[in-house]
């Protein structure tokens, strides 16, 4: 497996004399379309695609039902998927409230051990970027 790292730059208060020039490193993500992705499971695992893209649509179902219900949904080999949500903080409990506190709520994942260790030591590819916002140039 090989991730690629994305170096870029991006020019901040970019109105001013001297702008502000922040460097940064972003994981790019290419992304597989989902005919692609049924394609690939029904030819490794020889299943008609139909079946393949019911069970896709029974899993995402079944993972927002179990996770809103407030369960982690945990696959053998994969990983889990859990409610997280961001909050402010509140000097005491009374003062806590949903509508007044809570920023985000959204759905998270955490890879299995395995998975975890292919990342970790997985092999790290760097692209060198241009400027944020433009077309970035690679080297390899």
């Amino acid at each position: 497996m090989s991730l690629k790292i994305f170096k870029s730059t991006r020019v901040l208060n970019y109105r001013e004399e001297k702008p502000v020039v922040h460097s940064y490193m972003q994981l790019t993500y290419p992304k597989v379309k989902y005919k692609e992705l049924v394609k690939y499971i029904s030819q490794s695992s020889n299943v008609p695609e139909s079946t393949i893209e019911a069970a896709i649509m029974g899993i995402t179902e079944a993972i927002a039902y179990f996770a809103i219900n407030g369960y982690r949904v945990v696959m053998p080999n994969f990983g889990g998927f859990y409610m997280n949500l961001r909050s402010k903080s509140v000097p005491t409990p009374e003062e806590f409230s949903v509508e007044k506190c809570v920023k985000t709520v959204r759905l998270a994942y955490a890879p299995c051990a395995q998975l975890r260790d292919e990342l970790t030591h997985g092999e790290v590819q760097v692209v060198t970027g241009g400027v944020y916002g433009g077309k970035a140039s690679s080297e390899n």
